[in-house]
């Protein structure tokens, strides 16, 4: 494995330290651009070094069970402990990550909660990291973490990041009381400190163009085994999305939605190829299609001579013109997200994008030389009937007759999750325990007609495995304290599903009468 343009800094000559950590394995967290953006901007201080984590591929949970190695959990920079750094802070994207960070803490004798660490460094003068966090999913719901972190980011972190380094720096040189620093830090706006329950305001970066964009990028190349996007170069081009689907945690917890200029994106790219190595550039954004010099960004990196790669694209932004955009950019798979079978579910989630549009597109990506097509839909979705899966396998076996090679359409089929903070988040009927077998029947049905398909290839799984993820990440999306302390007792008792009921029943805790008190409006939080 060889990684270009890392930062090492001689840590004599710095005044704190900063562990960036993304609580999952090497290659998913190489593949993150918030990863690559934190290093760029955090060691572009100089008075600070920032150094990354990452998880060994294998856990065995709680950590008092796992005899890995501690050497794993060095930096990857200058190979230090976890325990030596001033800072820890998280980058946190996926509920499935949570139990992670209560290995990696635990794993190097880091008290999990918050408290307990803040009451032995009072009472006891013991040194611990300031815990920070951040990511969508703090930004969504910080509570089902608040136990554990010291600090949690509400938003966008370019705004606050300057006033949180200067109040951290004048508190490790004045040698000010850690009750002082935090109570300094409530007042950055965007800053959540739980232990104080200070109100909070989501920050939002006005302008894109002044979130720098990494010339000097990290860049895996590891030809042993299969990459995700960790040798591609990232450049984000908008953030945030305009079409507000009630599902969508962009639309709301992202918003507005904002576009970098053409001419710093074009800036990006030409120095991005002047001083790395790389043969293929990611465009990121929720919704890279809608910015409005998106055609001409794909222009300018093919006439550049690279590769291009998407995220999820609009079906009705594809049209014959851009479709022979992306055959140029050597782009081999298109992913689309219909989510729903039928005009009137789709619709309403906010998505109006007919049946005949996404078989009119989908026609002209069959006669293109794009031979593979991805797809996303949603079951459980508010208001979804049985009819509805019907809808969904007439669709898919509509497409499939339009010809498409054998195996060339790949269907991801997910339960939908609903999310604090947007439309959709007292929409929990579906995990109730007496709706499981609805969900199971309707995944199977799913499974019997599309494995007849000849052009699709769809993964189906142990649906029920799936489900039960899917309610633990309902449980955590909408979270209160009770579930951090749940969380974390789960985490202890082994973190597998089998075990959460044996948690649920030690902490006298109910699942369904969490669900039916946010159906019935409890909210536990919002920004």
């Amino acid at each position: 494995m060889i990684t270009e343009n890392i930062i090492i800094k001689d840590w004599r000559n710095v005044d704190f330290s900063f562990g960036l950590i993304y609580p999952n394995t090497y290659k998913i967290g190489m593949s993150s651009y918030s990863i690559r953006l934190l290093y760029h901007i955090i060691n572009s201080y100089e008075n600070i070094v920032c150094e990354r984590f990452f998880l060994p591929e294998q856990l065995k949970f709680p950590a008092s069970k796992d005899y890995s190695s501690l050497n794993n959990l060095r930096s990857i920079e200058n190979k230090i402990l976890p325990t030596e750094f001033n800072i820890l802070g998280f980058s946190l994207h996926f509920e499935n990550d949570f139990k992670n960070i209560y290995w990696f803490l635990d794993k190097v004798n880091i008290p999990l909660y918050s408290q307990e660490r803040q009451k032995s460094k009072t009472d006891e003068n013991k040194h611990y990291p300031l815990i920070i966090g951040g990511g969508p999913a703090i930004t969504s719901n910080p509570m089902p973490l608040s136990n554990v972190f010291d600090v949690l980011f509400i938003g966008d972190c370019e705004p606050n990041l300057n006033a949180f380094f200067n109040s951290f720096e004048e508190y490790n040189k004045n040698k000010l009381s850690f009750q002082e620093l935090l109570q300094r830090l409530k007042t950055i706006e965007g800053l959540f400190i739980p232990s104080l329950q200070n109100e909070v305001k989501r920050v939002a970066l006005k302008n894109l163009d002044e979130s720098p964009i990494p010339i000097f990028q990290l860049l895996s190349k590891n030809s042993s085994a299969k990459s995700i996007f960790e040798e591609n170069f990232f450049v984000e081009i908008n953030r945030g999305c305009p079409y507000q689907c009630k599902f969508c945690i962009s639309s709301f917890h992202n918003s507005p939605f904002r576009n970098r200029s053409y001419n710093n994106i074009i800036k990006t790219v030409e120095e991005g190829i002047k001083y790395s190595n790389f043969d293929t550039i990611s465009l990121i954004g929720s919704c890279v299609s809608s910015h409005p010099k998106f055609k001409q960004i794909c222009e300018f990196i093919i006439e550049k001579g690279k590769r291009l790669t998407l995220p999820s694209i609009r079906i009705d932004h594809l049209s014959p013109e851009i479709i022979r955009l992306l055959e140029k950019g050597n782009i081999k798979t298109i992913t689309v997200a219909p989510e729903a079978g039928s005009d009137v579910l789709r619709f309403g989630l906010g998505k109006k994008i007919s049946n005949d549009k996404i078989i009119s597109v989908l026609s002209q990506i069959r006669d293109s030389r794009i031979k593979n097509v991805k797809f996303y839909f949603l079951i459980g979705i508010p208001n979804e009937s049985d009819n509805d899966i019907d809808e969904i396998i007439n669709l898919i076996k509509q497409i499939d007759e339009l010809g498409f090679e054998r195996n060339s359409l790949r269907i991801n089929i997910n339960p939908f999750i609903p999310k604090l903070n947007t439309p959709y988040e007292k929409e929990v009927n579906f995990y109730f325990e007496k709706n499981h077998r609805n969900l199971l029947e309707k995944y199977r049905k799913l499974e019997g007609e599309l494995k007849k398909l000849y052009s699709v290839k769809s993964k189906f799984e142990n649906f029920k495995v799936i489900l039960k993820n899917a309610r633990l990440q309902t449980m955590i999306s909408l979270g209160d304290y009770k579930i951090s302390t749940l969380l974390i007792n789960h985490y202890l008792n082994g973190a597998k599903l089998v075990s959460l009921k044996r948690t649920q029943k030690e902490l006298d805790f109910s699942v369904d009468d969490y669900l039916l008190k946010i159906r019935n409006c409890y909210s536990p939080w919002t920004f």
